[in-house]
């Protein structure tokens, strides 16, 4: 079996500084990425405990009960998606991010 090179780089631990955005990769990829990172229930917690306001890492693994390196891996693949962004030691989501809470967390929940 063959694995496409490109799809394996999605998941690097640099990826927040990549030169490439999900969505510049190939578009099916880029947006099969991203139902992947949201695939996960612990990631859209976090996405809504961000929510339209600014949280450190600390407080995201002190409330969502996340140690470090478990936090680290969910804030890259959020970062990577760009529904998140690092601004100094926090984060905030991005207009992607507030677009998906606003759109379609709440439909996805009925």
């Amino acid at each position: 079996m063959t694995v496409n090179q490109n799809w394996l780089d999605l998941f690097k631990p640099s990826a927040p500084g990549e030169d490439k955005k999900w969505y510049e990769v190939e578009p099916a990829e880029g947006h099969r990425f991203l139902g992947e990172v949201l695939q996960l229930r612990n990631r859209r917690e976090i996405l809504k405990f961000i929510g339209r306001g600014i949280k450190t890492k600390r407080e995201i693994e002190m409330i969502l009960g996340f140690i470090e390196s478990v936090a680290e891996v969910h804030l890259i693949l959020l970062e990577k998606a760009m529904l998140i962004e690092k601004v100094s030691d926090e984060y905030r989501s991005t207009l992607l991010g507030i677009a998906y809470l606003e759109n379609f967390e709440d439909f996805a929940s009925k």
